[in-house]
């Protein structure tokens, strides 16, 4: 094919990826797959010996990476490749960046001379996609240039920022489209089902999850991984279909992640179905899973859901089979005897993991800065802080929001900013939980202005506030008389949602 320049559309390997994966061949749709990636690529390198570089040499710079087709991951869809220029991108992201106005946007695009291709749209929609409404007009703008044609990772991208929108009207239009040109694979399926179930819609994720099986697709390891996390969710919350669906996950022949385990048994633990999870982590051993990581995995789910005389009566069982258990589960255990205020025995665990040689985790550390907050004794929860850092053992976001919270429940709020200003520019990162309960601790002190400057921190540093960060900051606001301030809110609330969403497409 190659030698004799035949260029095979894509469209055609679409249409033979999806014929094949109707038939179950797997092995076969994946030497399909990897022939459309070495025939992108040599179409790509004699392309870009136009604009100075010789096929031979990207072909150096990318090494063996086009010999091997990587699986779309649904929980972030990553391009093909870095074969693109880059200059293109951040020319096509400053045009869309230009003004709120799609007309003026489209004009700029059109006068710009950029030959684009799936790798390069696939860059510039994850660029986007925090502005779902520019992301999705440009994808139908690109998609009607000559020359150009959508492949299943741009739309699978596209798929994804609709989804986030909570647009599902549009998801599903793209689906259906996707459908028609016949490029569509099982990530799709995934990416709608991760997409139903995250805001708690399982209903319609397992009506999908049924359609995708009766059209012939077969599920994917990501597809049972992210039905079942949304089934074990607080929102939608479907236990007994998660456990269906885990055993059918695991008959199947694939094997659950440690993040799929650790919500799937403390789904279990926390409506009681012990039975159940113990069944699960003893089971866990036919599938290759050593006995004291699947003890480990119980033990730290019955400890979350606060079943605590559960898992030291598990603690004493697995002692007497002489297994070892991983630092996490002692970290797990001084977390909740805590929470029960069990102060003296907590500390005795924490020696009795010193005496056998496993140092505290950051786990424990955040632990007893959490109690010593709770209990008012700054100087003690300052100390353990100290005293983990002088060990070489990192704090992380989870221990700086703890201190943030500590702080701001013992009214030291300007203590409190301090800890985020350094998060801020030492790190780590503060995430979408640490803005989330800084707003709500703001808003409980009457500081809810200083709680508006965290809603747009939020999305300069890439975090999509939620609506309940809108919502805690508008009644806040309302409640200490600032009702200018708070229409202001709701304005900046509408706009996200307008940016984001965009059902009507050009």
């Amino acid at each position: 094919m190659k030698e004799a320049k035949i260029v095979i559309r894509d469209e055609i390997f679409c249409l033979a990826v999806s014929c094949m994966e109707r038939s179950r061949e797997t092995d076969n749709v994946e030497k399909v797959k990897q022939m459309r990636r070495i025939s992108e690529l040599h179409s790509l390198t004699e392309e870009v010996s136009d604009s100075g570089f010789k096929g031979q040499e990207l072909l150096l710079d990318l090494g063996d990476k086009h010999l091997e087709y990587e699986r779309t991951d649904c929980h972030q869809v990553h391009s093909l490749s870095n074969a693109f220029n880059k200059q293109d991108m951040e020319e096509v992201h400053r045009i869309l960046s230009s003004s709120k106005d799609w007309a003026i946007i489209e004009e700029g695009l059109e006068r710009c001379n950029i030959k684009f291709t799936p790798e390069l749209v696939s860059e510039i929609l994850q660029k986007s996609s925090l502005h779902g409404k520019k992301a999705l007009n440009f994808f139908s703008w690109v998609g009607k240039q000559a020359g150009y044609q959508h492949t299943s990772e741009t739309y699978n991208i596209a798929i994804k920022i609709s989804g986030c929108g909570k647009d599902f009207m549009n998801m599903r239009r793209l689906f259906y489209e996707m459908k028609r040109r016949g490029c569509l694979v099982s990530d799709a399926w995934a990416i709608m089902i991760m997409q139903y179930g995250r805001t708690g819609l399982t209903e319609i994720a397992l009506r999908t999850f049924t359609e995708m099986k009766t059209d012939g697709f077969n599920p994917t390891a990501s597809t049972y991984k992210y039905l079942i996390l949304s089934l074990c969710g607080r929102k939608g919350r479907k236990v007994d279909e998660a456990i269906k669906i885990f055993q059918e996950m695991i008959h199947s022949g694939y094997t659950p992640d440690k993040e799929l385990l650790e919500t799937y048994l403390g789904c279990l633990c926390e409506v009681g179905k012990l039975l159940e999870a113990r069944n699960c982590a003893e089971s866990l051993s036919k599938i290759g899973f050593s006995a004291p990581l699947s003890y480990s995995l119980y033990i730290r789910a019955l400890c979350r859901a606060e079943r605590l005389e559960e898992a030291l009566e598990i603690l004493d069982d697995v002692r007497t089979q002489q297994s070892s258990l991983d630092q996490h589960v002692y970290g797990s255990l001084v977390h909740a005897l805590l929470r029960k205020g069990l102060f003296e025995q907590a500390l005795a665990k924490v020696d009795s993991m010193k005496q056998a040689s496993i140092h505290p985790t950051v786990h424990v550390y955040t632990s007893l800065i959490v109690h010593f907050f709770k209990e008012r004794q700054t100087r003690s929860a300052l100390g353990i802080f100290a005293k983990m850092e002088k060990e070489g053992c990192q704090p992380t976001t989870i221990t700086y929001s703890a201190m943030i919270h500590g702080y701001m429940n013992m009214g030291k709020v300007a203590d409190a900013w301090n800890v985020f200003h350094h998060m801020k520019i030492n790190g780590p990162e503060p995430d979408f939980k640490t803005y989330s309960m800084f707003i709500n601790c703001l808003c409980k002190a009457s500081k809810s202005e200083e709680a508006m400057q965290l809603l747009s921190e939020m999305r300069n540093s890439g975090i999509v506030p939620s609506t309940v960060n809108f919502r805690t900051v508008f009644h806040g606001l309302n409640r200490e008389g600032k009702q200018c301030l708070a229409q202001t809110v709701l304005q900046q609330k509408s706009a996200l949602k307008s940016e984001r969403k965009c059902s009507t497409l050009i």
